[in-house]
C-alpha cells in the first residue's frame, strides 16, 4: 500500500475529531448545564467555523505552501485543544471550540488537496483514506466515552496528543509537491471554466446527501426512542456500521475500478442506497429494520461519499486542486450543520414518516442530474 504516512495522518485527524464530537452535547448541556438550544448554536459556530476553514485552507494550499499549510493548520488545532482542556468552562469554551473548527478545516482541506495530488500516482488513495479514516473514528468513538467518564480534560488532552502526531508526521514524512504549470495555456483555463457547473452540481449532491445522512445522527435517536427500543441499541448501529466499513470497503477497490465511468456509478449506486435506507425506516418499531437501514446508509457511504472527492479531483488542475477538494469538504460541512435544523423542521410540521419519505424522493431526483455529467474531455 502506498502513502502509508499520508493515510495514517487521516487516521489520527479521525481519531481527535472522533474523540470529541460525540460528547459535545453531553458536555455542554450536562455538565456546563446550558440548554440544548445554547448546544445547538454552539455546534453551528463550530460548523460554520470549520467551514471558513475548508474554504481558506483550498485557496491557500493552492495559492502558497502546502507543507506550512498542513503543519501551522495542525498547531492550531492543537493549541485550541490544549487551551480547552485547561480551561473548559464558559464562556471560554464555545470561543474555544469554534477556533478549533477554524483550524481543524483548513487542517481537513489541505490535506485532502495532498490526497488529490497523490490520486494521479496512486489512483486508490481516496479508497484507502477512506477505510482508515474509518478505522480511526471507530476507535476513537468507543474511547470517547470512556475517556468523558474520566474527565473532559482527559478527553481534549488525548486529542491534542493525536494531533500532535499529526502535525509531526506532516513536518517530517510529507513531501512537498511539484505543481505543473501546463494548465496557462488557454485551451486547458477554456476547459476548466467549462468544468465548473458539473462541480457544484457535485457540491450540491454532497450538500443535500449530508443534510439528510444527519437525520441518523440526530433526530433518528429521538425516533428509536419513541419506539421503545434503548439508548445502547441506538448507540450500536454505529458500530455495525464501523464492522462494516473496515470489512467490506477494501473489497471496493476491486469492485470498482478508478475511472470516472466507474466513480459517476458509485455516486448514482450510493444515492440509490442512501435513498432505501429511509424507506426501511418508515413506520416501523423493529429494530432490525433500523439495522438494514444504516447497512444501507454504509452501503451508500463507501459508494458515493469516497467517489465524490476522486470525482472532484477529475475536474481540477493542478492550479486549483486544494480549492475543488475544499468545495467538497465546504459542501459537506454545511450539509451536516444543515442537517439536524431541517430534519427538526420537516419532523415538527409534518412527521418522521412523510421526512423519511421526501428524502427517498430527494435522492432518487438527484440521480438524474448526477446522469449528465461528462468528464472534461467529453465536454
Amino acid at each position: 500500500m502506498k502513502n502509508k504516512s499520508v493515510l495514517f495522518t487521516n487516521m489520527l485527524v479521525n481519531m481527535g475529531i472522533g474523540l470529541i464530537m460525540p460528547i459535545t452535547t453531553l458536555y455542554i448541556h450536562g455538565t456546563l448545564h446550558k440548554s440544548l438550544v445554547t448546544a445547538g448554536y454552539v455546534l453551528f459556530c463550530f460548523s460554520g467555523a470549520m467551514m471558513v476553514g475548508n474554504l481558506i485552507g483550498g485557496k491557500l494550499f493552492d495559492s502558497w505552501q502546502q507543507k506550512p499549510l498542513m503543519f501551522y493548520s495542525g498547531s492550531g488545532v492543537v493549541l485550541a485543544l490544549v487551551f480547552l482542556g485547561l480551561f473548559p468552562q464558559w464562556p471560554i469554551y464555545p470561543i474555544l471550540i469554534t477556533l478549533y473548527g477554524l483550524c481543524l478545516g483548513g487542517l481537513n482541506s489541505s490535506i485532502n488537496g495532498y490526497i488529490a495530488f497523490l490520486q494521479v500516482s496512486d489512483p486508490n488513495i481516496f479508497n484507502n483514506g477512506y477505510w482508515f479514516a474509518s478505522l480511526g473514528m471507530g476507535l476513537a468513538t468507543f474511547l470517547s466515552g470512556i475517556l468523558f467518564g474520566i474527565s473532559i480534560r482527559v478527553v481534549f488532552f488525548s486529542s491534542a496528543i493525536l494531533f500532535l502526531l499529526t502535525t509531526l508526521l506532516i513536518k517530517f514524512a510529507f513531501h512537498t509537491i511539484k505543481k505543473t504549470t501546463v494548465e496557462k495555456n488557454p485551451i486547458a483555463t477554456k476547459g476548466a471554466v467549462r468544468a465548473w457547473p458539473s462541480i457544484l452540481l457535485v457540491c450540491l449532491v454532497m450538500i443535500i446527501v449530508w443534510i439528510c445522512y444527519e437525520q441518523w445522527n440526530s433526530n433518528v435517536s429521538v425516533l428509536m426512542i419513541a419506539k421503545h427500543i434503548s439508548v445502547p441499541k441506538y448507540s450500536f448501529l454505529f458500530t455495525i456500521s464501523t464492522i462494516e466499513v473496515i470489512l467490506v470497503q477494501p473489497f471496493m477497490n476491486r469492485l470498482f475500478k478508478p475511472s470516472f465511468r466507474s466513480e459517476k456509478s458509485r455516486i448514482i449506486l450510493g444515492l440509490l442506497a442512501f435513498a432505501l435506507s429511509y424507506v426501511s425506516i418508515i413506520n416501523t418499531g423493529a429494530y432490525w429494520r433500523y439495522v438494514l437501514g444504516i447497512t444501507l446508509v454504509t452501503l451508500g457511504e463507501m459508494l458515493a461519499l469516497i467517489a465524490i472527492p476522486a470525482l472532484l479531483n477529475r475536474y481540477a488542475t493542478d492550479r486549483n486542486r486544494g480549492t475543488i477538494q475544499s468545495l467538497g469538504s465546504f459542501s459537506g460541512s454545511m450539509g451536516r450543520a444543515l442537517g439536524p435544523l431541517f430534519g427538526g423542521f420537516l419532523i415538527t410540521h409534518f412527521n418522521y414518516d412523510w421526512t423519511f419519505l421526501a428524502m427517498f424522493l430527494i435522492h432518487l431526483f438527484l440521480i438524474l442530474p448526477v446522469l449528465t455529467l461528462k468528464t472534461k474531455q467529453e465536454k
